[in-house]
C-alpha cells in the first residue's frame, strides 16, 4: 500500500481514502460498477473512500494539501475481506479515528520520520478500521441492548453528515425504525447519552477537528458544526472542554509549534 503527501496518485484497482487538511477541497470524480457517474466535493474535516481510478482535483488554484490513502483488503483474512468490500464506495464521513491518524502522519512526514514500512503501517491500520467500522461485519448485535452496532453506525453517519443542520430526536428514531420515545430510551442505554446531548458532543468534537485546520475562520466552524449563533458556539464549546474555541486555537497552536 501507498501513502501520498499533496499528490494524488494513480494507484492500483481497489480503494482509495482521501483526507484534505487546511481549506483544500477537493472534487472526486467516475464511474460506479454499474456505470452511474458520480461526483463528490471533500473538504476537511471529512474524509471519504473512493474508487482508485476517479479523478481527484483541487477546487482552487493551489497546491494540494493533504493525503491519499491506498487500501487494500489483501491484509485480511477471508471475513474481514468481505467486510472490507462491503464498505460503501463514494460515501464521505467525518471520522475522528482517521483525522488523529492523519494528523500524526503529518507530523511524522514533517520531521522526515516516514518511510515505505511506516506508510505501510498506517494505511494498513486505516484499512482495518475502515472494514470494521462500515464492512458489513458492523451489524452484530451488540450485548444487552435491542440496538446493533449498525444501527449505532447508522445514527452516526447521519449525525456527521447532518452535523450544520438542525438533528432531531424524531429523525434519528426513524433511521432505525423506533417511536421518538423508546429510540430515546434504548439509545441512552446503549451510549450512556440521551440523544440530545450526544448529538451536542459531536458537533464539539467536529468543531474541536476544525479548530485545528488554523485556515477556517472561527465563525465558520461555528456554523459547520451546525450552532446558530457565534455566542452560541462559544458558550456550549466553553462548558464541555473549558476554554473558548478561540482559546483552544491557541493552545493548540502552541502545542503544535
Amino acid at each position: 500500500m501507498n501513502v501520498a503527501f499533496t499528490d494524488w496518485l494513480n494507484l492500483m484497482p481497489g480503494l482509495q481514502l482521501v483526507v484534505p487538511t487546511g481549506s483544500t477541497v477537493v472534487r472526486a470524480a467516475g464511474c460506479d460498477d454499474l456505470g452511474m457517474s458520480h461526483s463528490i466535493l471533500i473538504g476537511a474535516p471529512f474524509a471519504a473512500v473512493i474508487p482508485t481510478r476517479a479523478t481527484l482535483a483541487t477546487t482552487v488554484d493551489s497546491d494540494p494539501n493533504g493525503w491519499v490513502i491506498a487500501l487494500a483488503s489483501g491484509i485480511f483474512g477471508q471475513v474481514s475481506q468481505e467486510a472490507f468490500l462491503a464498505v460503501p464506495k463514494w460515501s464521505k464521513s467525518w471520522d475522528p479515528f482517521v483525522r488523529e491518524a492523519v494528523d500524526t502522519l503529518g507530523a511524522l512526514h514533517h520531521a522526515d520520520l516516514v518511510d515505505a514500512a511506516c506508510a505501510d503501517a498506517f494505511a494498513d491500520v486505516i484499512s482495518v478500521h475502515i472494514a470494521l467500522r462500515y464492512g458489513h461485519c458492523a451489524g452484530g448485535a451488540e450485548p444487552n441492548t435491542p440496538l446493533t452496532r449498525q444501527m449505532l453506525t447508522r445514527i452516526q453517519v447521519f449525525v456527521h453528515e447532518h452535523i450544520a443542520e438542525t438533528i432531531l430526536v424524531e429523525q434519528l428514531a426513524v433511521l432505525v425504525h423506533m417511536s421518538a420515545s423508546n429510540f430515546a430510551h434504548v439509545f441512552k442505554t446503549a451510549t450512556g447519552k440521551p440523544p440530545h446531548l450526544y448529538v451536542t458532543l459531536e458537533r464539539v468534537k467536529f468543531a474541536r477537528t476544525m479548530l485545528c485546520e488554523e485556515a477556517i475562520p472561527l465563525v465558520e466552524v461555528g456554523a459547520r458544526a451546525g450552532f446558530q449563533t457565534q455566542q452560541h458556539f462559544t458558550d456550549v464549546f466553553h462548558r464541555y472542554t473549558g476554554m473558548t474555541p478561540r482559546a483552544f486555537r491557541l493552545t493548540h497552536r502552541n502545542v503544535v509549534s
